[in-house]
């Protein structure tokens, strides 16, 4: 399930959890480049019920990637991402898209989620880190990550 951008515009999918500093977030977001020593680093380790984990072993064989795409099963132009790391925490999801470039005015209300998937709103614990793809309607299934310093919960997609 390599990720296609064709028909997706207009649409931004949302990530938010907690941080420890932005440069945690942006190790996470960066391509890993040629130099990976799988050996010395271990592959990227695999997501339990996950239906397209062999494509994307294939697909990052060769091909750049970062730790987001491998982790929620998704591939995504940098050109189209924005993230964030902020001081204080906050379950207002509003709050931290503020500094956003189309999306202080974002009725999140209307966040969906993919087919089996439950959103995750009322549920969101404080959070003080977001990721937002535009052009992208997120429905890998894969809800929250954990990595040391992160976790992020996929929110959702809307029109926006």
């Amino acid at each position: 399930m390599i990720y296609s951008y064709e028909g997706k515009e207009g649409y931004v999918s949302l990530w938010a959890g907690t941080c420890s500093d932005f440069s945690v977030l942006d190790q996470y977001l960066t391509e890993k480049d040629e130099d990976f020593d799988e050996e010395e680093n271990g592959f990227l380790p695999a997501n339990q019920n996950r239906a397209c984990e062999e494509e994307l072993k294939e697909y990052f064989s060769y091909a750049p990637f970062n730790q987001f795409e491998y982790d929620f099963g998704l591939t995504f132009d940098d050109d189209f991402r924005e993230a964030g790391v902020f001081e204080c925490g906050t379950r207002d999801i509003k709050k931290l898209l503020e500094g956003f470039s189309n999306l202080s005015d974002l009725d999140v209300s209307g966040l969906e989620v993919g087919e089996g998937q439950t959103p995750m709103l009322d549920e969101l614990p404080q959070c003080n880190a977001v990721v937002a793809l535009y052009e992208f309607k997120y429905q890998g299934g894969i809800s929250k990550i954990e990595h040391q310093g992160l976790t992020l919960y996929f929110l959702g997609y809307v029109k926006y």
